[in-house]
């Protein structure tokens, strides 16, 4: 399932709040499917929710962005998935050729059009495993192609409407306490970073065994 934007859930909701310019969110991404509750995935520009609550990206301070790489690379070790990224669609973000909140406004669009599933782990691995050309029109239209996705998911992305709504969803994960990507919310119960997935397991499991208790 696809949320729009961050509401109240019940206790044992887990959402993932993700930008797939995070290499985390890349990596937490990958192990979604071996929790025992389905994820709702929720875009945000997180450069966006940092602005807001005063946090600074890792690229603004070298030695934690040198670390980071390397820390990244290590994770994708152990979850034995690619770690290449993508230098051709970053140089593009930054050097304004495509806006920087292009993917997650994307995957607002897939979700309105009904391929989300079949694009969202895709553009992950096209942004931080296994390039693609993400920086061009064509390149970008070739990347569904290339998925077996007819509709045009960069066309719905630049109506006002999925702009508003990321908006929403930046000022929405902000109120929220989100600072980072990714976050987990297991109900009301926050966690940040890739390296926390064994807190959000474990609170998913204390939620069902709580259930279980409440009905006996």
């Amino acid at each position: 399932m696809f949320e729009r934007s961050i509401r109240g859930v019940t206790p044992m909701s887990l959402q993932f709040i993700f930008d797939y310019r995070s290499p985390y969110a890349y990596l937490a991404n990958s192990q979604l499917k071996t929790l025992p509750v389905p994820a709702e995935y929720i875009s945000v520009d997180i450069v966006a929710v940092m602005d807001i609550v005063g946090n600074q990206p890792s690229p603004k301070c070298p030695a934690k962005a040198r670390y980071s790489r390397m820390d990244a690379g290590r994770w994708a070790r152990i979850y034995g998935v690619p770690m290449n990224p993508n230098a051709a669609a970053m140089q593009a973000m930054s050097s304004g050729q495509i806006e920087p909140d292009l993917f997650s406004r994307a995957a607002l669009a897939a979700a309105d059009l009904g391929v989300f599933d079949t694009v969202h782990d895709a553009l992950f691995t096209a942004y931080w495993g296994i390039p693609v050309d993400l920086a061009t029109p064509e390149g970008r239209i070739a990347f569904l192609r290339a998925n077996s996705v007819d509709a045009d998911i960069w066309q719905r992305a630049e109506e006002e409407d999925i702009r508003g709504r990321l908006s929403d969803n930046v000022t929405n994960a902000a109120q929220r306490g989100v600072f980072g990507a990714p976050t987990f919310f297991v109900g009301d119960d926050m966690f940040f970073g890739n390296d926390r997935l064994a807190f959000v397991r474990d609170a998913l499991a204390q939620n069902t065994l709580n259930e279980e208790n409440h009905h006996e």
